[in-house]
């Protein structure tokens, strides 16, 4: 059985952000644990199946502090999914600019989808998303644009290389198929 990290970018005692993706991944059968992100310098993560980032607490100016502990996503080459937080701090570490209020959401939005991706099967060619967010991201030189929006440019974006995929929306809310087109990119991975 594949095994999912669920990373929680939120501070020590808060897992507002964690509970709705343990909910979902309770449906399905893949094992998972949750470590919150400042674990992330004492975990060997050769022994790790894939990851999940959570998102953090809105107005929560995370990615100087978070960014130190996520340089193994520069190696890293198993599937991963971030979610907002996770989002930002990806593409801030492979060369994003970090936009700080100028595309915030919050509330129920509609996006469209660019390009079609595995992870987006099912989901239509819009769908509505929670958003939760001040910052927002460029698309950084290495990824590829497949969702977006008319507020917020970057809604989800993959790697051009590996299956690095993150998102500024909350898929853990409105889009709980994206977590399990995730978990099949896993399961398929075997």
């Amino acid at each position: 059985m594949k095994h999912i990290l669920i990373i929680n970018n939120a501070p020590d005692g808060i897992n507002d952000f964690v509970e709705p993706i343990k909910k979902i991944l309770d449906l399905i059968p893949v094992g998972f644990y949750t470590v919150n992100y400042s674990a992330c310098l004492t975990i060997n993560f050769s022994e790790i199946d894939s990851v999940i980032m959570s998102g953090s607490p809105q107005g929560n100016d995370i990615v100087d502090g978070h960014l130190p502990f996520f340089l193994w996503l520069k190696t890293f080459q198993l599937p991963v999914l971030g979610i907002c937080a996770g989002h930002h701090i990806t593409g801030v570490l492979y060369g994003a600019e970090l936009l700080r209020s100028k595309e915030p959401e919050s509330g129920d939005f509609m996006v469209d989808i660019i390009k079609q991706d595995p992870i987006l099967n099912g989901m239509g060619s819009f769908f509505k998303v929670k958003q939760m967010h001040n910052d927002s991201i460029t698309l950084p030189p290495e990824f590829e644009l497949l969702v977006s929006s008319e507020t917020c440019f970057n809604q989800l974006m993959k790697h051009k290389e590996k299956p690095l995929y993150t998102c500024q929306f909350h898929p853990e809310y409105f889009n709980p198929d994206l977590i399990r087109n995730f978990v099949e990119l896993i399961v398929s991975d075997t």
